[in-house]
């Protein structure tokens, strides 16, 4: 907490804040399984989805698909099945490190059209996917990986994030529309953004690195307003510092410290 919201007024007190983050941490190891699991008649179970009025929009001003982003913390576990459930074809693409994706995610519920992307690899099934009717590609966009990277800042902090999503946007002229899965008093909730603005001047890497800050000042909101889900995955990640290949903070772990730790 000291690290990333230094100087940073918290909106409640702190000791309620971390009692909900090791909740969020908690339960979303409970409930991954079970919300892939379900089928259709599930649907609002695990997720309450108020509107798809912005993806709706999106997918009609492209006529093509939709590139949905969220971050790697929160409930967003829940969000590529509970879309599948609404009669979208869904695929994820997960970009965060090799250690931190599950060595096989669930399989989806019986009626569910719903496909994991590997996050290497040709992009011509990425492109193929997103650019058919209907089809909603959820990624993964707060972490370095995958071939390309751009940069921003996050909470003061200079951060470095997957541009796949980005540059895949850019290349099929699709739209991109960021959502957040937060925890409520029962259940999640479903917050659809409006469309992010992606940028095609020409610049190459220029251009990617202006869309990626739009992102991430997003997400920087999405952070101060409810800083328990984003502290629920640094308690999951620190506890885990040792074996993880991209340390939470650069001068967190040494390569000494980890090779003493194993």
């Amino acid at each position: 907490m000291r690290r990333c919201w230094d100087g940073i007024p918290l909106p409640r007190e702190l000791a309620p804040i971390i009692d909900d983050a090791r909740t969020i941490a908690l339960l979303a190891a409970i409930e991954q399984r079970a919300a892939w699991a379900e089928g259709p008649d599930a649907c609002g179970r695990h997720l309450r989805i108020r509107s798809l009025l912005p993806i709706e929009e999106a997918m009609t001003a492209s006529d093509a698909g939709v590139i949905v982003a969220t971050p790697a913390f929160g409930a967003w576990l829940h969000i590529p099945p509970a879309l599948a459930r609404r009669g979208y074809r869904v695929g994820l693409l997960d970009l965060r490190p090799a250690a931190r994706r599950p060595a096989r995610y669930p399989a989806p519920g019986p009626g569910l059209d719903l496909r994991v992307f590997p996050s290497t690899g040709y992009a011509r099934p990425l492109v193929r996917f997103v650019t058919e009717e209907r089809g909603l590609l959820v990624v993964l966009t707060d972490e370095a990986s995958g071939p390309r990277t751009a940069g921003g800042a996050l909470l003061g902090r200079a951060v470095t994030i997957g541009s796949t999503p980005f540059e895949l946007a850019r290349r099929a002229d699709v739209k991109i529309v960021p959502v957040f899965a937060v925890r409520a008093l029962k259940g999640h909730d479903l917050h659809v953004e409006g469309t992010l603005k992606v940028f095609s001047t020409g610049r190459g890497d220029a251009d990617l690195d202006a869309t990626a800050s739009r992102w991430l000042r997003l997400l920087d909101r999405h952070v101060r307003r409810r800083p328990e889900h984003y502290l629920a995955t640094l308690l999951v990640r620190h506890a885990s510092r040792y074996d993880d290949p991209v340390p939470l903070f650069a001068d967190s772990v040494t390569a000494g410290e980890q090779r003493r730790a194993r």
